[in-house]
């Protein structure tokens, strides 16, 4: 049984008209969309699109065997990010029930980011090392020009 859009809170005849513009027409096609897409479309803005997709996901109502499924996915990428990154780099955010789609580009998103930092950390730490010794061959240089002096004293 396919529901209307209609149904859907805050979406009205004209923008009923606006998202079958767009090419979408029913209501799974809405809550699958990123909050972004939906956005961008004429007449729907950056408040409202979260609340539109939130009510079409509610309207679809996930079966519980899906949700077991999404948060089985969840801590297996929760798992596989613990392996990969060391402890001092993760954070715990809590965020809204989103869809399998979402929570994998999310993850992607984190395990990116991780990785960015992980780099950019070692780059400093390359970057220091290099510093010192080159710190380390002034003093020596130093060293060696005071002893020169002393000795045509």
């Amino acid at each position: 049984m396919e529901q209307d859009l209609a149904n859907v809170k805050y979406v009205g005849p004209a923008t009923i008209k606006r998202l079958a513009e767009h090419g979408v027409t029913t209501i799974a096609q809405l809550a699958g969309m990123s909050v972004d897409a939906l956005a961008a479309l004429p007449g729907i803005g950056d408040n409202t699109a979260p609340l539109i997709i939130a009510s079409a996901q509610e309207l679809l109502a996930v079966p519980p065997a899906e949700e077991a499924e999404i948060a089985a996915v969840e801590t297996e990428v929760v798992d596989e990010l613990a392996e990969e990154i060391p402890a001092e780099y993760i954070v715990v955010v809590a965020e809204p029930e989103l869809s399998k789609k979402d929570l994998k580009k999310a993850a992607k998103k984190a395990k990116k980011a991780v990785k960015k930092a992980l780099k950019k950390a070692e780059k400093l730490e390359k970057e220091t090392k290099k510093a010192a010794r080159k710190a380390e061959k002034k003093v020596k240089k130093a060293e060696k020009k005071a002893k020169k002096t002393q000795k045509k004293d």
